[in-house]
């Protein structure tokens, strides 16, 4: 099985409202996101799935989070959880969605979420 992942960042606030402690507050972080696609056959050229186009996909999926104010654009919670499940579900529906491994976010250095679609 190769495994391919590619990166893509965004820029967002957001407020946990339910939350006891300071991310309860608007705040914004420096979004990495990480997508891992599994394939075990390579194609005529010794490509599993271009990289160029997976990142392109990924990039066109949390484009449409950069600079914003998460909890006006996302229904129910902002946690790096339920964003991670979010570019899931999205990635899921496009090309190559059927192979998609892993979804990570990071919202802050150090700490990473890792959703398997389980």
């Amino acid at each position: 099985m190769f495994l391919m992942e590619v990166e893509a960042s965004f820029e967002a606030g957001h407020r946990l409202p339910e939350y006891n402690g300071p991310c309860k507050r608007m705040h914004g972080h420096s979004y990495v996101v990480w997508a891992t696609w599994g394939l075990a056959l390579l194609n005529s050229q010794g490509i599993a799935i271009d990289l160029v186009v997976l990142k392109n996909i990924l990039r066109s999926v949390v484009q449409p989070l950069d600079h914003q104010s998460l909890n006006q654009v996302m229904a129910g919670h902002t946690t790096a959880e339920c964003i991670a499940r979010l570019i899931w579900n999205k990635l899921q529906t496009q090309n190559f969605g059927s192979h998609l491994q892993i979804v990570a976010v990071q919202e802050t250095r150090g700490t990473k979420v890792i959703f398997t679609g389980e």
